[in-house]
């Protein structure tokens, strides 16, 4: 919406500008092209003022002001550069410098550091103070990040971020004078502390103090970056938060968020650990070409067309002689829509009769619900979290499969005293919460079936506690958090994987009907969120890759198509059903060590960064287009052309003639009701 904002007339380096009368210098200056350095500030935080190195002069006062608090007036006259600004700018700079050890050789931020860069702005080549730093420590007890504060400025961003944009608060100035340093929590190390590993912190740190330890080196001391910035979204959790990603080379340097003083959504450009390092990290082995396991049980390399002739020829002669029901396709739901889409037509009209996802499972605890309620509403979507005034997690654990909501769920609480209620193994919401309950998965029904007698004032609430193994004071606890639902106005439940996975759709379906009776969200929204397993297993769904049938007895497959595509895919391919078949062939970007005895052959694919696609979000309403980033191996094939070449060579005709024209298709399909 459209505000009608006073416009001023100032000057500023002799010419005369106009601007909004609501601003500061510095805000005046940077709209205008006009370069004022600064450290403390961020455009996306408050203004603080504490480094100085934003001094300017107004109106020939010999008394500099920092221009990032100062707001502009009428008639004001600004120099924002002189040889007095530039003198009392290198001063404060070489103060920063002599405070702490800042020795840009052995920095790992050297070439990406804003502290560097002011320097040889400045020209400050050497110090005219005496160094006054001492030993300050280091923390690198978290895997993601390092903490350094020998090169700490305490410019405070990092904790002005952690509280206005993650509101978590973990991150604040300890101890005074020469000592102060940025600690956490009650001085505790990265891992101790109630950090959840955001990264927002690092982001926005404009020296080496954090750095992340999952980034490449490929900045060179004082040289100007040739990286390239390319925006995308992350496919991690189904939240499809903005990222820039910068590549160099070939090599993705590193993950950062949008961030936004007000746009952004109710996370403002911040990403999670999984969005900002896990989508960087790679432990696995790549397929670099075609594997076929021999006779004697090891691996050989092998071209393409050996590797297709394998898989296909062993697919048409079990398709002959017993048909499409001994052969099943498993695929993962991290991939994009158009794989999903291409690998489910692929087998389902091609050569197999059972096709599924590894979370295939709780889509159909999820489907089967929705048919017993018989209501056709939306689930909520994610970014009404924080609106909520009572959120009820029932065996959710956010921090594990959409991490930043746990994020939310903290903000909310500290900021706007939002009640949640956690019933199930939960962390780390609980410390936020007087209302966490740990009960076991199979003791989840009882407390959905008391929480529904509480509702409708039965008496059989203490009976149900008891039976879900509650004591005293966890009844009267519970008793509390249900009167606090009984009299929300804006509920919100949260369902997760240890609800779906107890394979009983009936429970699902209880917790929809009392979400029902709070009445419903815009939209004809449920007041209800369900955490799915996977990055896009809500494309996959509504994509129909994950089967709605009863998954059919194992003993009579004969072969099977499996599609990985992350790192943590394998754990979830191990446990699926039908890789005891006597043919299996994966199209995985990685060696499957753990699946590797249950294979005969291997299709390497390009990792995720190396392909584009579309993803869907959590709640299967929006599709968002995820950036190519880097190239992959010049003899490594395309999913498009894997896709293509087995579908020849099973005899099948894809009804889309590019990738193109598949994406379109893959996105009419996710649109459609279901």
């Amino acid at each position: 919406m459209e505000t009608n904002v006073n416009k001023i007339k100032i000057k500023m380096d002799g010419k005369e500008v106009l601007v909004d009368e609501s601003i500061t210098i510095l805000e005046a200056a940077r709209r205008n092209d006009i370069r004022i350095p600064t450290l403390c500030h961020h455009p996306a935080l408050s203004n603080w003022g504490g480094c100085r190195m934003c001094l300017v002069e107004v109106d020939g006062s010999p008394k500099l002001v920092a221009s990032c608090v100062t707001p502009v007036r009428n008639g004001m006259e600004v120099v924002t550069s002189n040889d007095h600004i530039l003198e009392c700018r290198r001063t404060i700079l070489e103060f920063i410098f002599a405070e702490r050890n800042h020795n840009c050789m052995f920095c790992p931020q050297s070439g990406d550091c804003e502290l560097q860069q002011l320097a040889y702005e400045l020209q400050m080549d050497h110090l005219t103070v005496a160094f006054s730093f001492n030993q300050f420590p280091v923390d690198v007890t978290s895997a993601y990040m390092a903490i350094d504060h020998n090169r700490c400025i305490l410019c405070g961003r990092c904790v002005r971020a952690c509280k206005e944009i993650a509101g978590a608060c973990v991150l604040n100035f300890q101890n005074r004078g020469p000592e102060s340093l940025i600690g956490m929590d009650l001085n505790e190390t990265r891992d101790q502390s109630s950090c959840y590993g955001c990264g927002i912190c690092v982001q926005v740190c404009p020296t080496g103090a954090m750095v992340n330890r999952y980034r490449s080196h490929y900045a060179v001391k004082g040289h100007a970056k040739d990286w390239r910035q390319i925006e995308s979204v992350c496919s991690q959790c189904g939240l499809l938060c903005p990222t820039v990603l910068f590549e160099r080379d070939n090599n993705l340097l590193k993950i950062e968020g949008r961030l936004s003083d007000t746009d952004g959504g109710p996370v403002r450009g911040q990403l999670c650990y999984k969005g900002r390092f896990e989508a960087i990290k790679n432990t696995h082995k790549r397929l670099e070409s075609p594997m076929i396991r021999t006779e004697n049980q090891t691996w050989e390399p092998a071209s393409w067309d050996k590797a297709f002739e394998r898989v296909c020829s062993t697919f048409n002669a079990v398709k002959a002689k017993e048909g499409g029901r001994a052969i099943f396709g498993l695929a993962s739901s991290a991939a994009s829509n158009e794989e999903l889409l291409f690998f489910k037509d692929l087998m389902a009209e091609g050569c197999a009769a059972y096709v599924d996802t590894f979370d295939g499972g709780h889509f159909r605890t999820v489907a089967e619900a929705w048919k017993d309620i018989k209501q056709s509403y939306k689930e909520a979507p994610w970014h009404m979290l924080p609106a909520a005034d009572v959120v009820i997690l029932l065996g959710a654990s956010p921090y594990q499969s959409q991490p930043l909501l746990s994020s939310l769920l903290r903000k909310s609480v500290m900021e706007n005293g939002q009640k949640v209620a956690v019933f199930g193994q939960c962390d780390p919401i609980p410390p936020y919460t007087p209302y966490y309950f740990p009960v076991e998965d199979q003791d989840l029904p009882l407390v959905i079936q008391a929480l529904k007698s509480q509702a409708m004032k039965l008496n059989d609430t203490p009976e149900l506690l008891a039976k879900a193994g509650f004591e005293a004071d966890d009844i009267k606890a519970f008793h509390e958090a249900a009167e606090i639902l009984s009299n929300a106005a804006n509920p919100l439940f949260i369902i997760g994987e240890r609800l779906t996975g107890l394979r009983d759709a009936s429970v699902l379906a209880e917790v929809m009907r009392l979400a029902e009776l709070k009445g419903l969200c815009p939209d004809k929204a449920l007041r209800l969120i369900i955490l799915k397993p996977r990055g896009n297993s809500a494309g996959a769904w509504k994509l129909g890759v994950a089967s709605g049938g009863k998954t059919p007895s194992s003993n009579h497959w004969k072969a099977g198509l499996v599609l990985l595509n992350e790192l943590d895919d394998s754990p979830l391919a191990a446990s699926a059903q039908g890789l005891g078949a006597d043919f299996i062939a994966m199209i995985s970007p990685y060696f499957p060590q753990d699946l590797a005895d249950n294979v005969q052959v291997l299709i390497p694919k390009p990792f995720g960064m190396e392909e584009e696609g579309t993803y869907t979000s959590l709640e299967g309403v929006e599709t968002a287009h995820k950036q190519k980033v880097l190239q992959p191996p010049e003899s490594m094939k395309a999913p498009w052309q894997i896709f293509t070449t087995l579908a020849k060579g099973v005899g099948y005709t894809p009804r889309y003639r590019s990738w193109e024209e598949l994406s379109q298709q893959a996105e009419t399909e996710i649109k459609l009701p279901k």
